[in-house]
């Protein structure tokens, strides 16, 4: 019977007792902000009390650069952050690799990538490419010459505890590049009501505040684009603010305080909230939307007085359908909030756009109002990624390692536990494997150039190296 050499034991036994002596908050939250193309070795500290850190420790590939636009001084992202990107003119792929400790809790996250061109190159030419985050295709990225473009996407860790984000190329002469990265991680219950195999890929998010707004005001850092009508607005909708002291917040996605004290209503009484500038999706119409609307009174009633309200999405009252919850009229409520959730929306072919009308009831006085609405494409279901559990590679693999670079001794490869480990050591080990990263077969055709892959769409299986 083959025994552990007494310094691995020894080393396994301390391991163990340090469990106990070392105190980890067992309920950290993951907030991790990554400063990209940042030279310093620093962490910094931005205007929202943000720490952002370099991300030489998360990439391996790539070049960096200052923009020659400055970016736009605005608080919703720090213009230090977005003065410095990482490009990536070489390789198909290049993925970040962002490993969470196992004392923190990530069932669910929210992964937002921020691209800010600002010329950086001097071609004057903005390009586009494709995301893909753990094995999954995410959007088409199409930057834009001196604004920010950002990327949201939710989604529950399938496997450990490590998060992939990747930029590909699409198009010769549009250079991948990326600006921030942000992980943070949600409530377990936050958007549960979408099953866990599937994404939520970000869309829009809409408020009526003057302002974005962002951490500290939401504590999951959710970005809220204002969409106040202006002072002049001629269509006959305007914002009021909330007179109750608090509003409780008492729903599982957790919308901020702020952004349910200011909503869109209609100045007639009678009046309807039409569409509200939701357009639908060109690149690809069929795909379900999700829509989370959030509802809070704005006065306390009076005994006379009754705001209720209908939503009709392209056409149809969403009871009569099965595509809200709760059902039956919205009727907000004061000093708390109501979600309802709208479901299985899908645009029209034709066009690419789909109609929202909160209409009033017979015997409503008040007209319609919205405080806040998220829109979220429901993406296809997650891969379980790699195969790992193919045990002829994994000899090859361990075999070759073993062979050409003497580094590991017998005792040692008790510790490689899958394919996907002994790939990772391998690729780690030789400098000319560095470049690859990111999950080895998916998405096709994006597999490491070193290795081949069955067709498996979900969990392929390396067939050579």
């Amino acid at each position: 019977m083959n025994t552990l050499p007494l310094n691995i034991l020894l080393l396994l036994v301390f391991a163990h007792l340090s469990c106990f002596l070392v105190l980890v908050p067992v309920s950290a939250k993951v907030f991790l902000s990554i400063d990209c193309g940042s030279s310093s070795l620093e962490p910094y500290t931005d205007g929202r009390s943000m720490v952002w850190v370099g991300d030489g420790p998360y990439i391996q590939t790539g070049e960096t650069h200052k923009v020659s636009i400055e970016p736009p001084n605005q608080f919703t992202w720090d213009s230090q952050v977005m003065s410095t990107l990482r490009a990536f003119p070489t390789r198909k792929r290049n993925c970040y690799s962002i490993d969470i400790e196992d004392s923190t809790t990530a069932e669910r996250v929210l992964v937002r990538a921020n691209f800010y061109y600002g010329d950086y190159d001097n071609k004057s030419s903005p390009p586009t490419f494709n995301l893909q985050f753990n094995g999954n295709s995410w959007k088409q990225v199409k930057t834009r010459m001196s604004s920010i473009v950002y990327e949201e996407v939710v989604f529950s860790l399938k496997k450990g505890n490590n998060i992939n984000v990747c930029l590909a190329q699409t198009q010769p002469g549009n250079i991948p590049f990326i600006s921030a990265l942000e992980v943070r991680s949600l409530d377990s219950v936050a958007y549960s009501y979408v099953p866990s195999d599937y994404p939520l890929i970000f869309n829009k998010r809409q408020s009526f505040t003057n302002t974005n707004i962002r951490f500290p005001e939401d504590s999951f850092d959710r970005i809220w684009s204002t969409s106040a009508p202006g002072p002049n607005s001629t269509n006959g909708l305007l914002t009021v603010t909330s007179d109750s002291p608090s509003i409780i917040i008492d729903i599982d996605e957790k919308p901020p305080e702020v952004v349910l004290r200011t909503a869109l209503t209609n100045v007639n009484s009678s009046g309807v909230l039409s569409s509200l500038g939701y357009n639908g999706f060109a690149d690809n119409p069929l795909y379900p939307v999700q829509l989370n609307a959030y509802f809070s009174e704005v006065i306390k009633l009076s005994p006379t007085q009754k705001r209720s309200f209908d939503i009709i999405v392209n056409g149809n009252k969403l009871d009569s359908v099965n595509m809200i919850l709760p059902k039956g009229p919205v009727i907000p409520p004061y000093g708390r909030a109501l979600e309802v959730r709208i479901a299985n929306v899908t645009s029209f072919p034709v066009n690419s756009s789909f109609t929202i009308v909160s209409k009033p009831t017979n015997d409503s006085t008040l007209p319609p109002l919205i405080n806040a609405l998220e829109e979220y494409i429901i993406g296809d279901k997650l891969v379980q990624g790699t195969n790992s559990n193919d045990g002829n590679c994994l000899s090859l693999i361990l075999r070759t390692f073993y062979l050409t670079t003497m580094q590991i001794e017998d005792s040692n490869f008790m510790f490689i536990w899958s394919l996907v480990e002994a790939l990772g050591l391998l690729q780690k080990s030789f400098i000319q494997l560095q470049d690859w990263s990111g999950d080895p077969c998916l998405p096709s055709p994006y597999t490491w150039e070193w290795i081949d892959c069955n067709n498996d769409t979900d969990s392929p299986r390396v067939t050579a190296l």
